[in-house]
Order: structure tokens, then sequence, then C-alpha cells
């Protein structure tokens, strides 16, 4: 007598961007000080990076709409725009990641993924782009549209995020440690706005999940 072998249900395809931060084991009480004091000094340190981002926000825009007209006539995304686009993601989210106190590890004026540092962004460069939803002008508008549903939901997470961390300061003070779940959920914020920005950029078509992790 044969037995059929079980055909195994395939594993979920990985969603092209991917968001990992290390949570430290103690953190800094001066930058890290309840009532906005930590967030004042942290943002008046992040000075400099505010400005370069700023302008680098418009070039990244313009990199996009140069983009997809290449798209249109190749089907592809240029190679170097697209890692000069994911790079200004990268920095965005470093910055932010300290801004948010989930580390104390001072950002680098770089795009490139730093060796050591808590937080790491991987985003896959796809073979081929979606001429629809980067069609020049009106695949912007159609992305927006799309996440509109992402954007309602993450102005609530946005909220509870910030009560997170207003929480976790006082954490931080007393026992000098971020509480590993609230960490964990400040972090799962932190990736899915990030995958939202990745696919407004064009950077992935996948559409993103309604998920932390």
């Amino acid at each position: 007598m044969t037995t059929e072998p079980i055909a195994s249900s395939p594993l979920p395809a990985t969603y092209p961007v991917r968001l990992e931060i290390e949570r430290p084991e103690s953190q800094s009480r001066l930058t890290n000080f309840p009532l906005g004091i930590g967030l004042v000094i942290r943002a008046v340190l992040l000075i400099p990076h505010f400005m370069i981002l700023y302008l680098f926000s418009m070039v990244a825009g313009l990199l996009y709409f140069i983009a997809t007209f290449a798209i249109l006539f190749t089907g592809r995304y240029p190679r170097g725009m697209y890692d000069l686009v994911v790079g200004y993601l990268r920095w965005n989210a470093n910055m932010g990641g300290y801004l948010s106190s989930l580390y104390d590890k001072y950002p680098a004026f770089s795009t490139e993924a730093a060796e050591g540092y808590p937080l790491v962004l991987e985003i896959d460069y796809p073979e081929q782009s979606s001429r629809l939803l980067n069609f020049p002008l009106f695949g912007p508008v159609i992305r927006f549209a799309l996440l509109i549903p992402h954007l309602i939901v993450l102005i609530f997470l946005g909220l509870v995020v910030f009560l997170v961390i207003f929480i976790a300061k006082f954490a931080i003070l007393f026992t000098g440690s971020f509480p590993a779940g609230l960490y964990a959920f400040a972090v799962g914020v932190t990736r899915w706005s990030t995958r939202i920005n990745a696919y407004n950029y064009g950077l992935t078509d996948r559409y993103p999940p309604f998920s932390l992790d």
C-alpha cells in the first residue's frame, strides 16, 4: 500500500519592505526624560538632519516623478534612482527612530545601512514595476487613494504610539529600559508607516498588509 505525500501549503511570501529595530537593554535617562524634556533635547540634536531631509524629500519626490516615465517605457524603476529613494527612507526612518526614543544611538548622515546600527531597513528591488500604478501624474494619485484606509488606521495608531512613548519615558526614568511590550508595538507602527512610504514612492507595487509584523 502506498501513501500519497501530503502537500504542504506554501509559506506566505515575504513582504519586500522589511524593518527591524533592536531593543536596547538600557537607555539614557537624560535624552528620554519625561514631559517633553528629552524630546526637546533630541529634536535640537536632530536639527541638521531635519534641514538635510527637508531638501532630500523634494529630491526623492522629483526622482520618483522622473522614474515614472522610465517605468512607462521600460517597465523598470531605474536602479540608481531607486537606491537613492530607498536611502532617503532609511535616513528618515533612522531619524524617526531616534526621535521616538527607540534607541539612543545618533543617526548617521548617510543613506547607507550602517553596520551595528539598531535600525535595519531592507527593500527588495523589483524586476518589473506596474505601468498603471506608476503612470506619470496619475499613478501616484491612484496609490494615494488606495492607501486611504491605511492612513486612517495610522492616524489612530499614531495617537496610541504617542501615549506609549509618553509612558515609556517614565519607565526609562525609573528602570533605565523601554518596556518590551510597548517597544514592540511602537516598532510595529514604525514598520507599518515605512511600508506605506515605500509603496507611496513606488518602491514596491505590492499593497502593504494591515499588520504590525
